[in-house]
């Protein structure tokens, strides 16, 4: 099972905005790794006006190498957790990913809260209209543990090393220097696409 507002090979990308819009812009992330944090902090909200604006459709694709390396279950409980809130809405989703990578645990390796439910329902909390017994019952059961499980083979077809990484089409745009620190904000992201 698949939640809503995904596409692709086992439902592995979940895309925000009109899946027909002229362009693809496809962000590839991590829950548990700083740079996806700072990247989103940055960027997410320019992602989201340019989609709801029809320039094009984000598609987000989530790795899980922390909880491979560090240890843990975290980033792909945390996926889960997403396709929960993909199922209330869009808009649900795109804040519950921001609230996701805002509490982000820190140092990544340090901890491992994400694989909390407890966790992930308190930072849900903090989304309006998120919570729900349907969206709990999902986070708490793990529904969508399989599918993220997917999603995060899906990653490794992509060939890509570390993230965060954004795509326009085909073109790769860089958004985080050697250290994860941020290289590109929005007036620069909007003046790429637009070359």
């Amino acid at each position: 099972m698949n939640p809503a507002h995904t596409t692709g090979a086992h439902g592995a990308a979940v895309y925000y905005g009109d899946p027909g819009a002229p362009h693809v812009l496809r962000v590839f992330l991590e829950l548990r790794d700083p740079g996806s944090r700072r990247m989103s902090e940055g960027l997410l909200d320019t992602f989201r006006e340019g989609a709801d604006e029809g320039r094009f459709v984000v598609r987000f694709h989530f790795a899980a190498s922390i909880d491979d390396t560090a240890g843990g279950s975290g980033s792909r409980r945390a996926v889960a957790a997403l396709g929960a809130a993909s199922d209330a809405g869009q808009g649900a989703f795109l804040e519950y990913l921001a609230a996701l990578l805002a509490a982000q645990p820190f140092p990544p390796g340090a901890e491992d809260r994400f694989a909390d439910p407890a966790v992930l329902l308190d930072v849900a909390g903090g989304v309006d209209g998120l919570r729900s017994a349907d969206f709990d019952r999902k986070v708490t059961e793990g529904t969508y543990v399989p599918w993220a499980g997917q999603v995060v083979a899906n990653f490794a077809e992509f060939g890509i090393l570390g993230t965060p990484v954004v795509r326009y089409d085909e073109e790769d745009l860089a958004v985080g220097g050697p250290d994860g620190t941020p290289v590109i904000g929005p007036a620069g992201f909007l003046r790429r696409i637009a070359a």
